[in-house]
């Protein structure tokens, strides 16, 4: 194909990226859109029949790429046109910051004093001590501000009403500083208009911005990555470190301190910095160290006072669900590996309770032995490893459904914690919210700001279109933008898309559950930036002097003497 003449590397990379969304492609057709748990509980999903149809599936997905890569391949980058001078956080940010909010108040107040999950009450009640499961911070800020209400006014509505409207005001702040950011990387204020018209009035992000779940917040650090990282990979020398040091320790404090899998992708994405930013390497190598020791003390300090450790329930979601998975299906056990699951939990109620999509039935089962399963966690990586060598297909089938919702393309996308509309009743503050009601739906009972017609039409609309593309579904999106960075020669601004690739490896390596959108509420924040980012021009930012970058001479142009300046390799890494 002439396409990738001269590029079998292009070719290659696409024909591996087809064969698994071939892959993702024929399971979804065959497990189907909103697959029930009953049918796949005993059925094996990997068939070598199945090959012929995974190949089929992954020649069309070649051929679409290939047409796809060729029609927006050539499209140029947008012409540059300077935008104001100034920092992001100058106009238009207060206006789109305000308009945002001005957007999402009126459902906020029908679901009054805001949504959460039944995660969100167990730290009101639990406080410091659910950082075993939880975020330090994250628990500070919710318990904290609920027993404050709590301690002044004998209810804690208060204090819930003010982490969301907080949390409002931060996840509006995000936005809008990466919205002005455009404008200025642009100098086009229709760009960044028409992405406040999607974020403000958009279902599931207003859904999200009084959601008090920590993924809000998490999610908006990460889509502060996305300037961040253009600036790092586009900018000249120390130039995109001087002015966005401030950002870097906001966006990395952010991921580390708000999510547990954070620290993982921060460590990531420092050391490609420190590779490829020659000039500015002990700058950022001293600020990551300490803001990496700034992260992890109170949660280090908090346990060890409190000896408390994470749930070891908790990290090993997969494996849990592989060893149950073959008990359930009745796999010959040793003395040894059965002893052990008696321990654990008898096997006629794993073959109960097992569930192809999500552990969580198994591991908070009112029979399931949590003090001995958490304080043996070497007795169960040893019974792990001895069945998993025996039945490594059934391990293979258990790994492929629990984490279905998150490489299906298309999966579900509001089957669990992926809309939060259930407003929160004096009852679930003071007892604790049913995980039945986590992804329920109920307007504001504490105090209705509207008539009951107007509460229920606004409530009704919100719990209906708080949708999106499935976790699969973005990141085929993400990946397919990667390889047409790849394309043209950007290979540098694929560095912007790896945050969210590595948050979701993370998952497919430790998710609880299938389809646990709330994880990847980073998708439907980036995702505007993601498809721009092919297409933004070389120009200026500030400080930085997009323009004036030294790039990487192509191998052909260096034979013929033929020096050309378009690119995205960046020669000033190495100075």
């Amino acid at each position: 194909m002439n396409l990738y003449k001269g590029r079998r590397w292009m070719a290659a990379l696409v024909g591996c990226l087809s064969l698994l969304m071939g892959f993702c492609e024929f399971y979804t057709y065959r497990i189907g859109w909103h697959p029930g748990s009953t049918p796949w509980n005993r059925e094996a999903l990997l068939h070598g029949s199945n090959v012929p149809f995974i190949m089929a599936f992954g020649a069309v997905t070649f051929v679409c790429l290939s047409i796809l890569l060729k029609m927006l391949g050539p499209v140029p980058v947008l012409s540059e046109k300077p935008g104001p001078d100034g920092k992001p956080t100058d106009a238009p940010f207060a206006f789109i910051a305000f308009f945002l909010l001005l957007c999402w108040m009126p459902f906020f107040l029908v679901f009054y004093p805001g949504t959460g999950m039944n995660d969100t009450t167990d730290i009101m009640r639990a406080g410091i001590w659910a950082t075993g499961q939880h975020t330090f911070i994250y628990c500070m800020y919710i318990y904290g501000l609920t027993q404050a209400s709590d301690f002044l006014f004998h209810t804690t509505s208060y204090g819930i009403a003010a982490a969301s409207l907080i949390q409002m005001v931060l996840f509006a702040l995000g936005i809008a500083y990466c919205l002005s950011w455009l404008y200025r990387r642009t100098g086009r204020m229709w760009i960044s208009m028409i992405l406040s018209l999607y974020y403000g009035l958009l279902p599931m992000i207003c859904n999200m911005s009084f959601s008090n779940v920590k993924d809000v917040l998490f999610s908006v650090t990460i889509l502060l990555w996305v300037p961040l990282i253009t600036s790092f990979v586009s900018g000249y020398k120390e130039n995109a470190w001087r002015g966005n040091r401030r950002l870097f320790i906001l966006a990395g404090l952010g991921m580390m301190l708000l999510r547990n899998n954070g620290i993982f992708v921060f460590l990531v994405m420092v050391l490609i910095l420190l590779f490829l930013m020659k000039s500015i390497r002990m700058n950022l190598l001293f600020t990551s160290i300490l803001m990496i020791a700034l992260a992890i003390t109170p949660d280090v300090a908090i346990k060890q006072i409190l000896n408390l450790t994470q749930l070891f329930q908790e990290r090993v979601g997969i494996p849990l669900q592989q060893f149950s998975r073959a008990v359930a299906l009745g796999a010959p056990l040793t003395k040894e590996e059965q002893e052990y699951a008696i321990r654990m939990m008898v096997p006629g109620m794993i073959e109960k309770w097992y569930d192809p999509f999500t552990v969580d039935l198994i591991k908070w089962n009112s029979n399931f032995n949590f003090q001995f399963f958490n304080s043996h966690p070497d007795d169960f990586w040893k019974n792990w490893k001895s069945l998993g060598r025996r039945n490594k297909d059934i391990y293979a089938d258990a790994w492929l459904y629990a984490t279905y919702g998150f490489w299906a393309f298309p999966a579900p996308d509001e089957m669990t914690q992926s809309r939060f509309t259930w407003a929160f009743t004096e009852e679930d503050l003071r007892n604790g919210l049913s995980p039945d009601h986590n992804n329920g739906y109920q307007t504001g009972t504490i105090h209705p700001f509207f008539g009951k017609e107007i509460q229920e039409k606004l409530g009704q609309y919100l719990w209906k279109h708080s949708r999106y593309p499935g976790a699969g579904t973005c990141l085929w999106i993400t990946l397919s933008l990667g390889l047409l960075l790849f394309y043209r020669k950007q290979y540098t601004r694929f560095l912007v898309l790896l945050p969210s690739c590595l948050l979701w490896g993370t998952l497919i390596l430790a998710a609880p559950a299938a389809f646990v959108y709330r994880y990847v509420y980073f998708f439907p924040l980036c995702m505007p930036f993601f498809i721009l980012l092919p297409f933004l021009p070389n120009g200026r930012y500030g400080e930085t002097k997009w323009a004036e970058t030294m790039f990487l001479q192509k191998k052909e142009e260096e034979k013929s003497g033929n020096i050309s300046r378009a690119g995205d390799g960046y020669t000033h890494w190495k100075d």
